[in-house]
């Protein structure tokens, strides 16, 4: 029998009956089980599942890992499978993680526990541990962690809104606060070294400061803390990112030698927040006008803030970084593209921004003189085409 197509499987676990309508997926395609539960097995695959269709699915024959019970919460299954084989609280799972990474609930977590489970073990691609792992989606089971011993950081302070560890760590390391996910070396980005980097740019948010945690989980005595204890340029940088542009005015008023001066791995917030994950057209004014340079680079993947607002196919922000100076003919060193070719790729290949408006972009582009690839046209796409005969016939 072939395989259930994905979009179905989809659709029926977020319709208003995903029991009644996976069974009869299941009729229409009796290999469903065993196909879904080998997606699942590494314990990645399971968030979108509600545990009663997974119960179904397990009933219908679908193999249940060890790393899957622990994501559906299946207490009654771990607790079999760890008596008959202790030694799997301990077994690598997707990305090397324990099942403790993707303990769903305290219950689960608890189980795991008291059956030897490590709260200090570390998955082999993000270097991080089941608390910072269960942050985002369970953030009581990183709770439960903590007080089982879990190594804590000003980020889980921050999500949790618990002050009085926040006041710990910041008494035991007064530089916490200006720690950002992805800056090295406390909190790595995707690429270093070849890896994921810390898994806390999922579980919470990418290339934030736990301010802007505290702030995102609606912490707000807990951002007025971590304020509180900045030194000014992480203050400055913090309202930076979030756009705070009459407080950031006043710190660069005091301290006008602060922006020149900032180390490089600062100065790649303005690209970064120039791509899809951070994406904030006013934080990225707020840092050219502080004099931020323009065509700053991040060392992850040496993209440029220009590359970043193509490929998000954002009109806007590509018009501020070319009216700012931004060169249109850099290349990156993975794809050797430029800007342009970052917005046709996006537009026509990974489609990952259906909002964004490309034929502005594009037209943007090439307005600023982006060299254009005699291979790219003609593109297919007849928004594009348009625009891009007109530089064609021009050239």
């Amino acid at each position: 029998m072939p395989e259930a197509p994905d979009h179905l499987l989809r659709q029926a676990l977020v319709s208003d009956s995903p029991v009644a309508n996976v069974e009869t997926l299941i009729r229409d395609y009796p290999d469903l089980p065993q196909q879904v539960g080998t997606a699942w097995a590494g314990g990645f695959s399971t968030d979108h599942i509600p545990p009663v269709v997974a119960r179904l699915l397990v009933d219908r024959g679908a193999p249940l890992s060890i790393h899957a019970a622990a994501a559906f919460g299946f207490t009654d299954y771990l607790a079999d499978m760890l008596r008959a084989d202790p030694a799997l609280v301990h077994a690598p799972g997707g990305d090397g993680c324990t099942p403790l990474h993707f303990a769903r609930d305290v219950a689960t977590a608890e189980l795991l526990l008291h059956n030897g489970a490590d709260v200090h073990a570390r998955d082999e691609d993000h270097d991080s541990t089941p608390a910072q792992w269960r942050i985002g989606k369970s953030p009581a089971v990183s709770r439960c962690l903590l007080d089982y011993g879990a190594a804590p950081d000003i980020f889980l302070a921050a999500a949790l809104g618990d002050i009085a560890l926040a006041e710990r760590l910041i008494h035991e390391n007064p530089n916490c606060p200006a720690h950002r996910i992805g800056r090295l070396p406390e909190f790595p980005p995707i690429g270093h070294r070849g890896r994921g980097g810390t898994i806390l740019q999922w579980t919470l948010a990418f290339n934030s400061y736990p301010h802007q945690i505290a702030l995102l989980k609606g912490h707000q005595n807990l951002f007025d803390l971590l304020y509180e204890k900045s030194d000014a340029r992480t203050r400055l940088l913090v309202c930076c990112v979030l756009a705070r542009r009459e407080e950031a005015e006043v710190i660069a008023g005091v301290f006008p030698e602060m922006v020149a001066g900032l180390p490089a791995a600062d100065l790649e917030l303005l690209p970064r927040y120039c791509w899809e994950t951070n994406l904030n057209y006013e934080a990225v004014r707020l840092m050219l006008d502080l004099g931020f340079p323009v065509a700053h680079t991040e060392r992850s993947h040496g993209y440029s803030p220009l590359h970043n607002a193509a490929w998000a196919g954002h009109a806007a922000l590509v018009d501020l970084l070319i009216s700012r100076g931004h060169p249109v003919d850099l290349v990156d060193p993975g794809y050797n593209a430029t800007p342009l070719g970052y917005a046709l790729h996006d537009c026509l290949v990974e489609k990952r921004h259906p909002e964004g408006d490309f034929p502005a972009v594009v037209e943007s582009l090439l307005r600023a003189g982006s060299p254009l690839s005699p291979s790219a046209y003609p593109t297919g796409d007849p928004r594009l085409d348009e625009i891009i005969s007109r530089y064609v016939s021009a050239a």
